[in-house]
């Protein structure tokens, strides 16, 4: 490491120390996470002083110039902010699709009126944002997708059709949603609009989950209104914005953990779990599941340093990978748990609930942002070259 670098990261170290506090420095409960929103809330005052530090700093967007509410730190230095931000515990400032989603988006697409407006409001949390991609008749089938934004006037589009498991619809400020502006035509009649959740003309039904927790919901749009100039990309030419937010949604799927997701270890879980009088084969699923997982750490290490100089194809593998592991990891902690796995939600210890109910929710890590089977098809026509 050169000498600027070895200096920023003595920099980093020190502004940790200086402005993380202590108890922001353990693992996340859910029910303290941060969300970014337009009515944010913080369960301590702890939570909000470490999200001012990193707002004030622009360090929940390191790479982002400073004019948009960035950190303008280089590729280099951001990673060695992102390690020792994981070094020391830290907890995620904030929740906030955004920043891990949209705003990349908006920088490379978004026109400069619509990266002053939205970028620095993302940056500092003030918009909690939803996805609307997914219909109930266009799954796997995304450009197959009948929702409608046909023209109001010279300045707004009228939505009407329907979203599905779209994460926190019912609390979110605005949604970021591809819709058909050229019916006669398949990809190149989609957009992708930016669209205010707060207005009468949409409204939200919760669905259920076995988990007994859902953050999923239907969303419907009855003559919902759109700014034209929301629409990012241009009108007809939202494809490849919707492919390039994919990617990022992918690789944040697979960097769960630093988007504040809940994790429990199994090995933690079994040896507090005195009932086995055996844990040496279970043991060994566990190290063998570990060590996997260092393996899609360095993975994703080497997405980050080849996408510096274009598009990496180890990037496709890693949402495929990495949800299949951390869904083995909820099982694993299940077993961990002996007979206590075998409980219901709400009817064990507060630690057993919480296993519980994340293992029913695992289920959904390889179905959302693109199931598995599709996972594999993209890996193998676009890396092992096979046909379609």
């Amino acid at each position: 490491m050169d000498e600027k670098l070895t200096s920023f990261t003595k920099e980093v170290d020190k502004w940790i120390e200086d402005n993380c506090p202590k108890s922001m420095r353990t693992p996340m409960p859910a029910d303290e996470q941060v969300w970014a929103s337009s009515n944010i809330k913080f369960p301590n005052a702890d939570s909000k002083k470490w999200f001012d530090a990193m707002v004030s700093k622009g360090w929940c967007t390191p790479e982002w110039p400073v004019k948009y509410g960035g950190g303008g730190l280089s590729f280099e230095e951001s990673q060695i902010l992102r390690s020792r931000l994981k070094f020391f515990g830290c907890r995620p400032a904030q929740i906030n699709f955004g920043i891990s989603m949209l705003g990349p988006v908006i920088l490379e697409f978004g026109t400069q009126d619509q990266k002053e407006e939205f970028l620095p409001k993302i940056a500092r949390g003030e918009i909690w944002w939803c996805q609307g991609f997914s219909e109930p008749g266009a799954g796997s089938d995304l450009a197959g997708l009948s929702t409608t934004a046909t023209t109001s006037n010279d300045e707004e589009y009228l939505i009407n059709g329907s979203k599905i498991w779209t994460s926190e619809a019912d609390k979110a400020d605005w949604m970021y949603c591809l819709v058909k502006t050229d019916k006669t035509k398949k990809h190149d009649g989609i957009s992708f609009v930016l669209i205010d959740m707060k207005q009468d003309e949409i409204s939200t039904s919760r669905i259920q989950l076995i988990s007994g927790v859902s953050p999923f919901c239907q969303v419907f749009f009855d003559d919902a209104k759109a700014l034209k100039s929301h629409c990012i990309g241009g009108e007809n030419k939202g494809w490849p914005v919707a492919k390039s937010l994919l990617m990022h949604e992918r690789t944040m799927m697979s960097d769960m953990e630093s988007e504040g997701a809940i994790d429990i270890s199994p090995a933690d879980l079994l040896n507090n779990c005195l009932e086995f009088a055996d844990k040496k084969l279970l043991r060994n699923e566990i190290t063998k599941h570990e060590l996997r997982n260092e393996l899609i750490d360095l993975t994703m290490q080497r997405v980050k340093e080849e996408s510096q100089f274009g598009f990496s194809e180890a990037a496709l593998t890693l949402k495929y990978l990495s949800t299949e592991e951390l869904q083995l990891r909820w099982e694993l902690n299940i077993k961990s748990l002996g007979m206590g796995g075998l409980l219901v939600p709400g009817k064990g210890s507060e630690m057993i609930n919480d296993v519980v109910k994340s293992f029913f929710y695992s289920k959904a890590y390889t179905i959302a942002g693109g199931s598995s089977e599709i996972q594999l098809n993209i890996i193998s026509k676009n890396i092992l070259g096979l046909p379609s």
